[in-house]
């Protein structure tokens, strides 16, 4: 392959983006600030087709399913999945963090104020089961997928997909079309996908611009310890999916390469959907199993969030001088098994979802958080790294317990739209 040829892989452009946001945003720090925009609007305009994809899909899975039957079962595993998943992310993050104490003896450099763009990321939190169960139901049944919250989608598409069941072959034009407007909307995502290293050149150039490379790396003991935490919990999945389905951790992560650079530029894991679908599929997990576990996975399956806030937690607790005995801790752990399942996966969620944790248990201060607003990007970003590679493991763990055939496919397919 030659030069040219190089460089018209996608994950070569995103490194050639990231590296040139970073070098932009250190030396012209106010055009850094500046080219912020063109990383909120690729996220956003990714983002506007997720609520269609995930109707379609869940409704195309349970409707493969054929019935509630085998759908509750293939969801009751995948919740099984999501629970241990997410039990080992905490876990793994009260030890890592126990044992680096990232903030013990820090003094902090003021944050800066101008914090818009990061606003307009941010997923607005859920407080208690109660709004859990009101943000589930939308106030119409179109305004599901125009309020920007996946809850609502999944709702709406339960109710559809098991109504087409019942109605039998008289729906039959009706999944007809969806599984059309899914191919459409892949078409559509393979197009957008191509501007990628664009928006991960704008998104680093705006953070490095913001907040300078000095600040971030004050808080480089921080951001080290969840990325050793977040390995940890990337290297036990892997080797799990290595003993259940064979397949090798390193050449899985070669497989996923581009999603996963499209993930580490945009700091959001929902970019990447439909290729992960459409690859997940090609190593044998049936579009049924797909179609309802790796959605159900950016809602339950946020195992990067459920890291990050134990990690967050205990530094902030360190940094204030705020004693945490093991039986609080303990409280903690448990609190944050129902809060990190508050945040959507987008950009900006996991940091709601803290400050939801800190509301819910008052001993840290729900104001000190403010302080990891300046390294958010970069701890975001190993967010939806760690969650993106969670509901890869999931879904093959439960395409295998369903007695899916995995084998890695070489070269990895295109879009189903491009096949």
């Amino acid at each position: 392959m030659g030069r040219a040829g190089v460089l018209r892989q996608l994950y070569v452009q995103m490194i050639l983006g990231i590296v040139a946001g970073t070098i932009v945003g250190h030396v012209w720090p106010a055009v850094g600030v500046v080219l912020g925009p063109l990383g909120i609007a690729f996220i956003k305009t990714m983002r506007m087709m997720v609520p269609p994809i995930l109707f379609c899909t869940i409704v195309d899975g349970i409707v493969l399913h054929g019935g509630a039957l085998r759908t509750g079962s293939t969801i009751a595993r995948a919740l099984i999945i999501f629970l241990a998943i997410t039990i080992i992310a905490l876990l793994a993050g009260t030890s890592v963090a126990s044992l680096m104490r990232p903030g013990a003896g820090l003094s902090l450099p003021p944050v800066p104020v101008n914090l818009d763009l990061h606003r307009q990321l941010a997923a607005a939190p859920i407080n208690g089961p109660g709004e859990f169960l009101l943000r589930m139901v939308p106030e119409t049944f179109f305004s599901a997928f125009t309020a920007g919250d996946v809850l609502p989608v999944l709702f709406i598409a339960g109710l559809v997909g098991f109504g087409l069941v019942r109605i039998g072959p008289a729906g039959d034009p009706i999944a007809k079309g969806l599984r059309a407007l899914t191919k459409l909307q892949f078409a559509i995502f393979g197009f957008l996908v191509r501007i990628a290293p664009v928006g991960a050149f704008g998104a680093i150039a705006y953070t490095v611009g913001t907040y300078g490379i000095g600040f971030i790396g004050s808080l480089g003991m921080l951001v080290a310890t969840l990325a050793l935490a977040c390995m940890a919990v990337i290297a036990i999945l892997l080797i799990v999916v290595r003993g259940v389905t064979g397949l090798s951790p390193f050449r899985l992560l070669r497989y996923f390469r581009d999603e996963l650079l499209i993930v580490a530029g945009t700091s959001s894991s929902e970019v990447v959907l439909p290729r992960l679908m459409t690859k997940l599929e090609a190593l044998g997990a049936s579009p049924a199993v797909v179609g309802l576990v790796v959605p159900l996975g950016y809602t339950l399956n946020l195992a990067g969030t459920a890291v990050y806030l134990v990690v967050a937690t205990l530094f902030l607790s360190e940094t204030l001088d705020i004693a945490m005995p093991p039986d609080r801790l303990a409280l903690y752990l448990i609190v944050m098994l129902a809060t990190s399942k508050t945040a959507a996966g987008v950009t900006g969620s996991g940091f709601s979802a803290l400050l939801l944790t800190l509301s819910l248990l008052p001993d840290i201060p729900v104001g000190a958080a403010a302080m990891l607003i300046a390294v958010d990007r970069i701890l975001s970003t190993m967010r939806a790294l760690t969650s993106g590679l969670a509901n890869i493991s999931a879904s093959l763990l439960v395409a295998r317990w369903d007695g899916a055939t995995i084998s890695l496919v070489t070269p990895p397919p295109t879009l189903r739209t491009e096949e």
